[in-house]
Parts: C-alpha cells; sequence; structure tokens
C-alpha cells in the first residue's frame, strides 16, 4: 500500500522542484498550497503537464506552477458559473412547474399532491417514487420556517409556487418526471419554442428531461467541488441527435442544451464565464490551446486582451495595476480603436 503522510507546503515545493516543475517564487507557492491544498490545486489539475516513465514521475519540460494554479482557476470559475447557471436554471424550473401544477389542480395543497394527477412512474430510488415524492413533499409542509409556515397560518394554502421553494432540485426534477401526459405537454410548450427547435411535442419532452437529468449531474458535481471542464457525464443525451450537432464534450453539451431554452440567462452567462477564463488561461499559456481545445471539443481562438475601466483612457495587462476596481475585459485591438494608450506600468511588450 502506499503511504500517505502529511507534508507542510515548504516539503511539497521541495517534491514538485524534485519532479522538474518551475517554480520561481517559492513562498507565493507555499501560500498557493496553504490556500488551495495540494490535492485541490496539484493532484487534481497536473495530469496534462506530468508524464510517467516507468517509476519516474515528473512534469513536462517548461511546465510552470503558475500554469498549473491557472488551469486550476480556470476550472474554478467554470464551476463556480455552472453552479449560478444551475440555480438560476432551478428557480425557473420551479416557476413553471407550479404555473402547470396549480393551472391544472388547483393552488390548495390537498389537490395539487393528489397522487392520482401523476403517473406512477418506476424509479430505483425509493424516495424518487411518486409515493415518495408526495410523501417528501408532505413533510416539507410540516415546517415553522416562512415563506411555507405563513401561507399556512395566514391563508390555510401553501401554493405549489410556495412550497416548490423549499424542494431540492432532484426531487423537483423526479416530480416533472411523474406528471401525466398534458402537464408534460405544457411544462415542453414553457420551456422551448418547438416550432424554432424544429421537434414535436414527444421529442421535446424527451429533450426536457434529459437535459434536466444532465444538469443534475453537473450541479452536483459543482457542488462537491469536483472537475469540471473535463466532466464526463455518463448519462446519455440521446434526445441531442436530432440537431445533429456532433458534440461529444459534455461541457459544451451542457451549453448546448441550455441555449435550446426560452429562458436564455443561464447559457448566456455561464458562456460568458467560460469564454472569459479560456481567454484569460490561454493568453497567458497558448501553449494549452490545443489541450483544452481537443478536451472541451470546441475551436479555441486566442485573442490578446487587456483590462480598463468604464471612464479610463488607460488599458492594463494586469487587472490589478494600480489598485484598479471595476475593471472590465477588453480586446486589444478594440482598445487601441477606442483610443485607450497602454498603461506605462504593466503593459511592457507590444499589446
Amino acid at each position: 500500500m502506499d503511504d500517505i503522510r502529511y507534508t507542510t507546503p515548504e516539503e511539497q515545493v521541495k517534491k514538485l522542484k524534485n519532479q522538474n516543475l518551475i517554480i520561481s517564487d517559492d513562498k507565493y507557492a507555499e501560500e498557493m498550497l496553504q490556500l488551495c491544498g495540494y490535492s485541490n490545486l496539484i493532484k487534481s489539475y497536473r495530469a496534462p503537464y506530468f508524464i510517467t516513465v516507468g517509476e519516474e514521475k515528473s512534469y513536462r519540460s517548461g511546465v510552470t506552477f503558475e500554469q498549473i494554479l491557472s488551469l486550476y482557476t480556470f476550472d474554478k470559475s467554470l464551476r463556480n458559473g455552472v453552479m449560478a447557471a444551475m440555480q438560476d436554471l432551478e428557480e425557473h424550473i420551479k416557476e413553471q412547474a407550479s404555473d402547470v401544477v396549480a393551472s391544472a389542480f388547483g393552488t390548495h395543497q390537498d389537490e395539487y399532491l393528489q397522487y392520482r394527477n401523476y403517473q406512477n412512474r418506476r424509479k430505483r430510488i425509493q424516495r424518487f417514487t411518486l409515493t415518495g415524492l408526495l410523501e417528501t413533499m408532505r413533510k416539507t409542509l410540516d415546517t415553522d420556517k416562512d415563506p411555507i409556515h405563513h401561507y399556512k397560518t395566514a391563508h390555510g394554502i401553501v401554493p405549489p409556487w410556495i412550497l416548490f421553494k423549499s424542494i431540492y432540485f432532484s426531487t423537483m426534477v423526479n416530480f416533472i418526471d411523474q406528471f401525466k401526459g398534458s402537464e408534460l405537454t405544457a411544462m415542453v410548450h414553457r420551456l422551448y419554442d418547438l416550432e424554432k427547435l424544429g421537434i414535436t411535442e414527444e421529442q421535446a419532452r424527451t429533450l426536457m428531461m434529459e437535459t434536466l437529468y444532465f444538469c443534475i449531474d453537473y450541479r452536483n458535481m459543482a457542488a462537491h467541488g469536483g472537475r469540471i471542464y473535463n466532466f464526463k457525464v455518463k448519462r446519455g443525451m440521446n434526445s441531442l441527435k436530432e440537431f445533429e450537432n456532433g458534440i461529444e464534450s459534455s461541457f459544451m453539451q451542457l451549453l448546448f442544451v441550455l441555449s435550446l431554452l426560452k429562458y436564455q440567462e443561464p447559457y448566456h452567462r455561464l458562456g460568458q464565464t467560460m469564454n472569459a477564463e479560456l481567454t484569460r488561461h490561454c493568453n497567458a499559456f497558448p501553449q494549452d490551446v490545443t489541450y483544452l481545445g481537443q478536451v472541451m471539443n470546441m475551436d479555441i481562438v486566442s485573442q490578446k486582451v487587456v483590462y480598463a475601466t468604464e471612464k479610463g483612457r488607460i488599458y492594463h495587462k494586469n487587472p490589478h495595476c494600480s489598485g484598479l476596481n471595476d475593471v472590465h475585459m477588453i480586446d486589444a485591438e478594440e482598445a487601441k480603436r477606442q483610443g485607450l494608450k497602454p498603461c506605462k506600468r504593466c503593459v511592457k511588450d507590444n499589446i
């Protein structure tokens, strides 16, 4: 068995140097290892830069600590972006589902939580069976927390748009999966423009449920701090065959299925996060363009970006130069077209 023992950041830096990793500032590396954790930072993100020959393990020639740290930062930003997008999507899905349920069965919990209103689709996990789901929702009604408690005491009614706020996303998705045909059809028309997508109601139902379960996998991975940029979802997205997009990367599939929704905010926010972080990392380490392009199944066009403030007349290479606040990223050529001048402190090369 391998001997796993505690090591200090100083010992970790020494080990990394012995493995051919370039570290120019020992103190900075020690601080980052202390802050991020050796396993989270190094073991999770060294794979593209690490080689093993026999029993010898070392980093490829020219690889720096900052390069691994940048990939870690890139993925952490993606993870945060996924969480934000999934929370936004979750709220949207709950609102649409509550509207479907209320319009079909009424606003009183004794009406819309009737077993007969839904189908009993078989599930492996008991809590996701129809009986389990309805039991979970009825238990959620027995709380002293607002807004559920307020509605029960003040009105005697807890409408679905109030109850569903307190339901886990996975519970909500499995509940939608128990909708009968008419309610599923109502849901897909709220979520998709079928005419624009060129798909039938039946195809849209499959797309909706596959998308929701796919998003749960991403939300869970992000919530538990897992690696996102090369995450592979085991669950299939057979409905994407209708679009013949040929996307193999799970992350690009996530962006694609979000782009199909009427509600575009999760797609736009996550896409902007990905583009900004790819640009940042690939500008700093252009040697990673090919690797990330292959892993994420996309063409990466490296741009030279700089940073500027809303009313500033200078562009910067360092977003934190001179205590800058509220900077935005801008293409270097666009900054020049707008008449911005290079910062004499942080812009040393010909950008």
